[in-house]
């Protein structure tokens, strides 16, 4: 199992991030806001690389959560450590349409992401995850705090669900076929 080779206990409420580390991505606002729940049985996973590693990993220690938070680098099996978890976040400052979500949402994953652009396109608020203004620590501990824990498991599943009806319009196949009557459209317009 994913979480026993990660060191991550079976029972706990694990988030996960995936992007470069570094000021736009914003992993910062995770890690304070995991420090503000407390919440023994909540993991962070970090999936990537990037020069605010060192300083990510003192803020760690510096708030009392570096046994709850793994930073794993560069991953090639992020699809597993999206399976093997609960909720992804994605707290950028700035983001266009961000593979990393979408790839969470075809895991059936809930989302806590920040409410920027490329964000709002895939996530609607409440409905798939949750949507929190990028440097709000707060917001962001009490939009995870609604999804944590066995109690909540139900609200994980039907959020997921819901991502993975949402990412379907994105799919390549359904992109072709959008874009074959597109283009259908054009040719015999002018025909």
């Amino acid at each position: 199992m994913k979480r026993l080779e990660l060191g991550i206990p079976v029972d706990a409420t694990v988030i996960v991030s995936a992007g470069e580390l570094n000021k736009n991505k914003n992993h910062e606002v995770i890690i304070k806001a995991i420090a503000k729940l407390k919440d023994p049985s909540l993991f962070y996973i970090v999936c990537g690389t990037g020069g605010l590693e060192g300083y990510l990993k003192e803020l760690t220690r510096k708030l009392h959560v570096d046994e709850k938070v793994k930073f794993l680098g560069f991953r090639r099996d992020i699809k597993e450590i999206y399976w093997a978890s609960d909720i992804f976040a994605l707290p950028s400052f700035r983001e266009g349409l961000s593979r990393s979500l979408m790839e969470a949402m075809s895991a059936g994953l809930p989302c806590v992401v920040s409410k920027i652009r490329g964000n709002l396109d895939l996530i609607q608020n409440g409905k798939g995850g949750y949507l929190c203004e990028p440097g709000d620590t707060e917001g962001f501990a009490r939009a995870i705090d609604k999804l944590i824990g066995d109690a909540n498991a139900e609200l994980r599943c039907r959020m997921g669900q819901h991502n993975l009806d949402v990412i379907k319009r994105f799919d390549v196949e359904n992109v072709k076929k959008i874009m074959l009557e597109l283009y259908k459209a054009i040719i015999y317009e002018g025909a």
